[in-house]
């Protein structure tokens, strides 16, 4: 783990700190979330779960995002009027790195940068200077409310530029402030969406000397999504729509608006348990400074855990209600991550503890019936998943005639379900880990 992310680090700090003449990376709104989780850029209220660690790598290329600061004519006698584009684009590039670092809170930063600008252009006057990173953003996302089926949350984010004479940071800026409201509901195993509310404390500098901009005030930002998985291809579709109102204009030496909207269409890939490839693009819903005429975008995020304490779950055994009339079967999930190498129906360890310490607490000769369910993901064919559901379960099943000789066998069963019965999302990696999961009914 160490060695993991020591190399992300190293990564990170090969790249410079960016310089420009004018910039619009303050207007950069394509920023993968650190988690992982849902969406791409919008926030969902799930957090990583306590020791689960997302790394992200995106590449981004914006195309027609840079404005002219002045009015000029070319040598052909074209007029060109201050915020009309040049022709232009930008490859960027997002580093990012999400930790869980409770039930209900993670933590994330992120590591934007400049990779490469084609300028045709030289009477823009607003390309970098050099490639490099361009600022430092932190995050944290604490959940208020909810489960696997939506919820409420806050995210509270800071970024520092990191580019020198910005000016729509201004000389001697501070880290600016977002704190966003997050409110996402899932309305099936498929179908998910999300609304994200939030506002912007800008610290500005001083205004750079000689430059056409003046630092920017505070902004309200706003940002819808929506998702549709495809279990039998292992693919999320998600659309996304986000964008920016400053609280109060600025005297700006452009004609374009400075308030941003856009969209984007992308879709989201599980190439196996724990690596989703990501690729989509958008465009501009508004003429506006920083707003892209095109973009398209391609990541990666490979998300592993836990790993420190093992994520055991607490075997959990349903009461009857004092009114029924016969007595509910008692229930316990297991995690099949826990009990299974990836792809195996062979136990890891010789003892199942969540099993005996059940078992032998209870009066097994009241046991009338034992129905032993296999659970799996959705990554693979259904017919493999099937076949996979099965045998894991017939493994159990095995273990506890072993384990428990007065169990009848002609009472115990093992059942698979495949990929048919999710409780959680298979969009997502630490969703897919909870329905890999084998579970015992119990009846007495």
């Amino acid at each position: 783990m160490m060695r993991k992310l020591l190399l992300f680090a190293g990564v990170a700090l090969m790249a410079s700190p960016s310089r420009a003449n004018v910039c619009g990376t303050d207007f950069q709104t394509f920023n993968p979330t650190t988690s992982g989780l849902d969406f791409i850029t919008v926030h969902s209220s799930e957090t990583l779960k306590p020791c689960y660690l997302n790394m992200g790598f995106f590449v981004n290329r914006s195309k027609n995002i840079i404005t002219f600061n002045r009015d000029y004519v070319d040598a052909n006698g074209k007029t060109y009027r201050a915020g009309d584009k040049p022709n232009d684009s930008v490859w960027g590039g997002d580093l990012s790195l999400g930790l869980g670092l409770s039930d209900n809170l993670d933590f994330g930063v992120s590591i934007p940068s400049v990779l490469k600008q084609n300028l045709n252009d030289v009477h823009a006057n607003v390309n970098y200077e050099s490639e490099g990173i361009t600022e430092i953003r932190g995050n944290v996302k604490y959940r208020m409310s909810g489960d696997d089926q939506g919820g409420i949350a806050g995210v509270l984010s800071m970024n520092q530029n990191l580019i020198k004479n910005n000016p729509f940071a201004g000389k001697g800026s501070k880290p600016t402030v977002n704190l966003e409201f997050v409110m996402d509901k899932s309305w099936n195993a498929q179908l998910a969406s999300a609304v994200n509310l939030g506002y912007r404390w800008r610290n500005q500098g001083d205004a750079v000397p000689n430059m056409p901009f003046e630092p920017l005030g505070d902004q309200w930002i706003y940002s819808v999504a929506s998702s549709y998985f495809v279990s039998s291809w292992d693919v999320k579709f998600v659309f996304e729509v986000f964008g920016s109102q400053f609280v109060s204009t600025s005297n700006q030496a452009s004609s374009k608006n400075l308030d941003t909207l856009e969209w984007q269409l992308g879709f989201k890939k599980d190439l196996s348990q724990s690596v989703a490839f990501h690729m989509g693009g958008g465009t501009q819903l508004a003429s506006a400074v920083g707003s892209p005429e095109a973009r398209v975008y391609m990541g990666v995020n490979w998300a592993f855990g836990p790993f420190c304490d093992d994520d055991r779950p607490v075997p959990a055994a349903t009461e009857p209600a004092a009114s029924a009339p016969a007595p509910a079967p008692k229930k316990i999930s297991l995690n099949a991550n826990i009990l299974f190498d990836t792809d195996s129906d062979r136990l890891r360890n010789n003892d199942i503890p969540e099993i005996d310490d059940f078992f032998d607490s209870i009066d097994r000769s009241t046991i009338r019936s034992i129905v032993v369910k296999g659970h799996t993901d959705s990554i693979g064919s259904e017919e493999y998943n099937q076949n996979l559901s099965e045998r894991r379960a017939n493994t159990v099943k095995q273990y506890l005639l072993r384990k428990y000789p007065d169990l009848s066998p002609a009472s115990t069963q093992a059942v698979g379900f495949g990929e048919t019965q999710p409780i959680a999302d298979n969009g997502n990696y630490q969703g897919r880990q909870r329905n890999r999961r084998v579970e015992l009914e119990i009846e007495n």
